[in-house]
């Protein structure tokens, strides 16, 4: 019976593949006891007054769920559980050596250094896991210890205190309160519903190639694992700390992390993105690796984060490469697109080069070069805007600023108590206004940064829209209407689009002869010697008021007025 039963072992184990390492003492004739989904393999062992059994050395092997391994054509993941110094576990009938199955696992404790791996679920997949700890203690449907552990995720890492692991029943096998059927044998084991580790959480996360954070910029291709001699270096790991909580939904990929959470990836050119909030969730998906071939399904490559939600007093973003920061109770981040949504109870903000704006709420996602990307902030909120070429300027709204595309190009809207205006230049005020810009033919200027703020390199202003209690005040010239329209044509070099909006009240009014010199504008910076003024400031007032205006860095003219 005893070679019986080794020869069962031997084959049950040959069945593993190579699960364990060549030399571990699982290969040299241990034995094995075996359920639908589970192994148990010891040396030796004897019971214990209380009907417990004491098993030296113990380990556990957990093989992937049929189910889902016929759905997604992959080999799933097999766990392997490892006390080398010995478990006492508790079943609910005695352990059948005879026969060498495996009854169902009601609780226990394993002594020692404890290891636990994880295969990869298919052969390409980086998602292989380890975790190291001791002293765990068993229930049917759970798993927990106390003591310090160390864990690894295909090439990310970490550590924490405290590990509590949540088991799904098998599918039919009834749970710890509904009981066993008379087929229900072995333990009752579906698989991982979600890890814990309760305090002083540290991950280093590694092949991250495009940006976690807002203000990154995302990469064309992974990372590679080890930077190529003569390629780009691998990408810089991004550290997660928290002194709280770290909770993994297996079943719904994602990982939460509680109290005082901090995130930060430095480069190598000294550029840093870091995180700050209270509750940080990362949302993880699974891309395909490859597509398959013939009646091959495609393969699976490890999670990967694809979103991140966070809660704070405030939620602080940064990036020094790209000069962003925002400031919300809420912030969500979609890596992929660079979309960041920011709210909350109380106002939010979003800094990034040479603008600072303000609102109850703000959805920004950039575009690629030389598109500007969509835009909407909730009012009441304002937005400064600075730069080189033009003066300051700044705009207000009561209920929204939007940037969207319409048709070829796109549309900029405020709604609510507009009001635009430009250092030293002018002031344009109305219930709503609508500025359309054009796409720019040719060539445009590579924008380095996408992600810090909207790319106005490849659009120009087309018309301008104003209605509602219009009032427009320049130097030269002051209006009152219902409505306003403009059209405008650049003269290249073209302007910036910032101080477009108050152009029309900066220009002056056409007159029967043309000045000999062009008039100061809203878009160029002040002259210093202005000629002297020869008339005084106009004062128009009408229902609806047209006007086409030419754009030029020397100065813009107003075409035609009526």
């Amino acid at each position: 019976e005893a070679a019986a039963i080794r020869a069962r072992a031997d084959q049950r184990l040959a069945a593993l593949g190579d699960v364990f390492p060549p030399g571990s003492w699982e290969r040299d004739n241990p034995i094995m006891l075996e359920s639908r989904q589970m192994r148990l393999l010891f040396k030796d062992y004897h019971s214990l007054p209380d009907g417990r059994v004491n098993l030296v050395p113990c380990t556990l092997v957990v093989l992937p769920d049929r189910n889902r391994v016929a759905a997604d054509g992959q080999p799933g993941r097999t766990m392997v559980l490892r006390a080398p110094q010995g478990a006492v576990l508790e079943f609910d009938e005695p352990l059948d050596l005879r026969q060498g199955r495996l009854a169902r696992l009601i609780g226990g404790s394993l002594r020692g250094q404890v290891t636990i791996r994880g295969t990869p679920t298919s052969p390409e997949a980086e998602d292989d896991v380890e975790i190291v700890t001791r002293d765990i203690e068993l229930d049917e449907l759970e798993v927990r210890t106390g003591e310090m552990v160390q864990f690894r995720y295909g090439r990310s890492s970490g550590s924490g205190r405290g590990l509590v692991a949540r088991l799904r029943p098998r599918p039919g096998g009834g749970g710890p309160a509904q009981g066993a059927g008379p087929g229900d044998k072995g333990p009752n084991i579906g698989g991982v519903d979600s890890i814990r580790l309760d305090r002083d959480v540290k991950m280093r996360i590694e092949g991250v190639a495009g940006g976690m954070l807002p203000g990154s910029t995302p990469a064309a291709a992974p990372a590679p694992a080890t930077p190529a001699a003569d390629g780009p270096p691998a990408a810089p790991p991004v550290l997660v700390t928290c002194r709280g909580a770290l909770c993994m939904n297996v079943s719904a990929n994602v990982i939460t992390l509680e109290d005082h959470v901090d995130v930060i990836r430095a480069a190598a050119d000294g550029a840093a993105e870091q995180l700050s909030c209270d509750l940080l969730a990362i949302v993880l998906a699974r891309k395909p690796k490859g597509t398959g071939t013939g009646t091959a399904p495609p393969t699976r490559g490890g999670l990967e984060p694809v979103e991140i939600q966070a809660k704070g007093t405030p939620v602080v973003a940064r990036s020094t490469g790209a000069q962003l920061e925002a400031r919300a109770a809420r912030l969500g981040y979609e890596i992929a697109t660079r979309r960041i949504l920011l709210d909350g109870e109380e106002p939010v903000s979003l800094v990034a080069k040479g603008s600072e704006m303000e609102a109850r709420k703000i959805d920004y996602m950039p575009g690629e070069a030389g598109d500007p990307g969509t835009l909407m902030a909730v009012g009441p909120g304002w937005i400064r805007m600075r730069s080189e070429k033009s003066p300051p300027a700044q705009a207000r709204w009561q209920q929204w600023l939007r940037m969207r595309p319409d048709g070829d190009g796109h549309v900029v809207s405020l709604a609510g108590d507009a009001d635009v205006s430009v250092e030293a230049q002018g002031r344009l005020s109305a219930a709503e206004m609508h500025l359309w810009l054009d796409v720019v033919k040719g060539p445009r200027p590579a924008k380095t940064d996408p992600a810090a703020g909207p790319d106005l390199s490849g659009v120009r202003p087309s018309r301008l829209l104003a209605r509602g209690m219009v009032e427009a005040d320049a130097e030269e010239v002051a209006a009152r209407t219902d409505r306003l329209e403009l059209w405008f044509r650049t003269v290249d070099p073209q302007p910036p689009v910032a101080a477009v909006a108050a152009a029309a009240a900066a220009s002056p009014a056409p007159s029967q002869s043309p000045p000999a010199t062009p008039a100061p504008t809203a878009v160029a910076p002040p002259i210093q010697a202005d000629p002297p003024r020869t008339r005084g400031k106009m004062i128009a007032s009408a229902a609806l008021v047209r006007g086409q205006v030419t754009l030029a860095a020397a100065g813009n003219e107003v075409d035609e007025l009526s």
